[in-house]
């Protein structure tokens, strides 16, 4: 007989008892008296070398079998396995490929699986949600880092309308609206929110040389909106908070916080790749070319070393917010072989 302690499910009380099997019945004898019942009545579970194995009885009751081994040997004379599950805890190899294995499905969605769902789901988004989810962000910026705009109403105008100049016959840029900010702690920068709203700071326009220089950077932006990266950012933060949240078991904060993921969201290189593609096709026919955009990465880059060797800034972006960026000299070597 082997070795045991047995809880009748109702206090917490331990009673010292010995185990055996006798054909298909578990026996349990000890100071409290004895019981049994038939192994395919009771749920067996075999532990490790350093866990328990127990049994539970139908009514709640459980026996805790300090030897495992002891147990398992008892269950293999009788004809009964211990499973795979409970055979791979045995051996920690085992174990150890079915935790990489897991890491290796968790990383292959994430990196893969995630990216093509939200590339999928965004143009579908209803443009009343990305437009409320875009005011939402845009009214906390207003609050905290933006300020009224001292750009002349003339030139605002001059630039929406060199930007919309860019759509050429036939083609339509992405729905829009351009509005002008000043952003002090935030310098030179410009950003897109998911609803279509292109904000432009008054840095960035003091950074240009000429107002080309903010068209190319518009275009950019009109870029992430036009391949929705910004709502697709959004999906795949929502995704992976909400998913941490469950985990953690505090998904009411993931929910409540929802809008500001886009303002803790950083833009991949992929993302940037595309956009700067996207604008290089815009920027292609006009008389100054790619020049304005390539000279406003280099000037950004150059405007932006401090921050970005702090990890708070980027290109086109809102500082430690909205964007980081991929190097420089890719992107400008990628604008440059378009022109081949």
């Amino acid at each position: 007989m082997i070795a045991a302690d047995y809880f009748d499910g109702r206090s917490s009380r331990r009673h010292a008892a010995r185990l055996e099997l006798r054909g298909d019945t578990v026996m349990v004898e000890g100071e409290f008296g004895s019981r049994s019942a038939a192994l395919a009545a009771v749920e067996i579970c075999t532990g490790t070398d350093r866990t328990p194995s127990t049994i539970r009885f139908a009514d709640g009751a459980i026996c805790e079998i300090r030897d495992s081994a002891a147990w398992t040997a008892e269950l293999a004379g009788a004809g009964i396995g211990v499973g795979a599950v409970a055979s791979a805890e045995r051996h920690w190899h085992w174990a150890l490929a079915a935790l990489a294995g897991a890491v290796l499905i968790v990383a292959a969605i994430y990196a893969y699986a995630l990216p093509w769902i939200a590339r999928q789901l965004a143009p579908a988004i209803p443009q009343a949600a990305t437009q409320a989810i875009s005011d939402a962000v845009l009214q906390g910026l207003d609050a905290r880092l933006l300020a009224p705009s001292k750009t002349s109403p003339q030139r605002q105008q001059e630039i929406a309308a060199r930007v919309a100049a860019l759509a050429g016959p036939g083609d339509r840029l992405p729905p829009h609206r351009l509005l002008f900010r000043a952003g002090p702690t935030l310098g030179a920068n410009a950003f897109a929110l998911p609803g279509g709203d292109v904000v432009v700071l008054d840095e960035l326009l003091a950074l240009a040389r000429r107002d080309e220089d903010v068209v190319a950077v518009v275009a950019h932006e009109l870029g992430h909106l036009r391949h929705h990266h910004g709502m697709r950012q959004l999906l795949q933060s929502a995704v992976v908070s909400f998913v941490v949240g469950v985990y953690l078991g505090d998904v009411s904060t993931v929910v409540a916080g929802l809008t500001t993921l886009l303002l803790e969201s950083r833009y991949s290189r992929e993302f940037e790749l595309e956009a700067d593609a996207y604008a290089g096709r815009l920027l292609l026919p006009t008389p100054a070319s790619l020049e304005p955009l390539i000279d406003m990465l280099l000037r950004l880059d150059a405007a932006h070393a401090k921050s970005r060797a702090a990890d708070r800034g980027g290109l086109f972006g809102v500082g430690d917010l909205l964007s980081s960026h991929p190097d420089t000299a890719g992107r400008v070597s990628a604008l440059r072989a378009m022109k081949r």
